[in-house]
């Protein structure tokens, strides 16, 4: 079986390489701090070329590889970055922060500065 000139075993792994870096890319949950994401990206990097040498021709899988590469960081980056403007902008309404910061200042956990006169 094969489709084109492409034999089935590099066919096989071309398309499981692709949806795996697929899955990295748009599954892994983002993460607010960016090392964090050094895995998922390096992972991606490596299933996209994989399914770009498996499933294309020499001068189109570098063209091919680099495209997804980019694409899927730049995906990552942009999520990760709606999810730290998201979270700056709706902490103030969320019961959590408030009572961190009430209990805080009952019990004095918090550091405080010295004041001076």
């Amino acid at each position: 079986m094969s489709i084109g000139n492409i034999p089935a075993d590099r066919l096989l792994i071309g398309l499981g390489a692709l949806l795996l870096g697929l899955l990295v890319t748009f599954g892994l949950p983002v993460s607010p701090r960016r090392v964090n994401q050094t895995i998922p990206t390096i992972l991606a990097i490596v299933l996209f070329f994989t399914s770009a040498i498996a499933l294309l021709d020499w001068p189109t899988w570098l063209i091919a590889g680099a495209v997804a590469t980019i694409v899927a960081i730049l995906y990552r980056d942009i999520a990760r970055f709606i999810k730290h403007v998201y979270y700056g902008v709706t902490k103030y309404s969320r019961r959590d922060y408030w009572y961190r910061r009430v209990g805080e200042a009952i019990i004095g956990n918090k550091r405080t500065r010295k004041r001076k006169l």
